[in-house]
């Protein structure tokens, strides 16, 4: 919620919906500091952006769009700017190339919802650009200045919460409610709640609306208080097990590959777990995320962890990664009886802990 606009190399480039109700719009473009040349102008939803040709200082620009559809145009080095289309649009830019900056853009009711949002946050940005610059002068009281870019911050979220209050059945809305939960780090499960929770209609329902609820939901996965989503996957010899299965007993499920050191660090601890807890209600489900057969059962059979092990063997492509964000592994989740997690990433001795405070000694 910090940031509005994000680097574009950043940006997740996806595949829009075949079943939205798509139109042609037209951008007009008058440059002002060249005659010629080109610019770059992408649609968010797509992997590549079209050439335009500038031409005695103008270009133009058809394209085909849904409705509130982000754009960005753009140079050879990734400068940009952003704005937001929608079908049958008649829409004029005022462009700096030199720069990449759009001096003036009107002719979409969605860019009109954006440009709320900038003209209420990009005058705060400007301070804090101008106090960042201040604290790295020599002298300068660091503590004081981040103080106060604290405080425009929180003016900011205050902003952000109150234009999706106000457009929260805007097309606009879910994609930067999407972009957020996507590029901010410090956004979890709650705070990814709170934001979709004012989308409605259009919103809610459009291609950004979805994979913004998508994202949350990965957040849910791993996060103390939600349930953990179910899946299944075999063990080496077909058998079938899922998260269900071991409802009724408290449940670490343990996210590891072979070729993982920390890992197969974690190993000891775990086993030691296992011996103390298993009889009072404590079992273990390690999901590989080896993308080679043969290297998750060798280590199977060095480590003789004797506890359930599945694996798909398509390693950060397995199907758990769909359901739950694993970036890095190794990765644990405590479930409780009925599936809950109530921690993650119990490293070492803190594993007994918890389970001693759960189970008893």
């Amino acid at each position: 919620m910090k940031k509005i606009l994000f680097i574009l190399s950043a940006m997740v480039a996806l595949h829009a919906s075949a079943e939205k109700k798509q139109g042609k719009f037209t951008l007009n473009g008058k440059v002002t500091d060249t005659e010629t040349g080109f610019v770059l102008i992408r649609n968010l939803t797509k992997q590549l952006p079209d050439t335009v040709r500038i031409e005695k200082g103008e270009f133009k620009y058809i394209g085909q769009t849904d409705p509130g559809t982000p754009y960005v145009v753009t140079d050879e080095t990734n400068k940009y700017q952003m704005f937001f289309a929608e079908p049958n649009a008649d829409m004029h830019m005022i462009l700096k190339r030199k720069e990449m900056q759009v001096t003036f853009i009107d002719g979409s009711s969605a860019q009109e919802v954006f440009r709320k949002l900038l003209a209420a946050q990009d005058p705060l940005q400007r301070v804090v650009d101008q106090m960042q610059q201040e604290g790295s002068k020599p002298g300068a009281n660091r503590d004081s200045i981040q103080q106060l870019i604290m405080q425009i911050n929180n003016q900011r979220n205050a902003n952000f919460y109150r234009f999706l209050k106000e457009n929260g059945n805007s097309e606009v809305a879910a994609f930067l409610i999407y972009s957020s939960i996507t590029n901010e780090r410090g956004i979890d499960a709650t705070i990814a709640d709170t934001m979709n929770s004012f989308l409605t209609g259009p919103a809610k329902t459009c291609f950004y609306g979805l994979e913004a609820q998508k994202s949350t939901n990965k957040l849910r996965a791993v996060t103390v208080g939600y349930m953990a989503p179910d899946f299944t996957q075999p063990d080496t010899t077909g058998k079938n097990y899922s998260l269900s299965t071991f409802k009724g007993n408290y449940l670490l499920v343990d996210f590891w590959a072979s070729w993982c050191g920390p890992c197969k660090g974690e190993i000891p601890f775990m086993k030691e777990a296992y011996e103390h807890f298993h009889a009072k209600g404590f079992e273990i489900l390690s999901v590989s995320l080896d993308d080679k057969r043969e290297a998750w059962i060798n280590a199977l059979r060095q480590f003789k962890m004797p506890w359930a092990q599945v694996s798909d063997a398509k390693g950060f492509r397995s199907v758990v990664n769909e359901l739950y964000p694993i970036p890095s592994i190794p990765k644990t989740l405590l479930l409780d009886k009925t599936g809950k997690i109530i921690a993650t990433d119990l490293r070492g001795p803190a594993l007994d802990s918890k389970l001693e405070e759960l189970l008893g000694k």
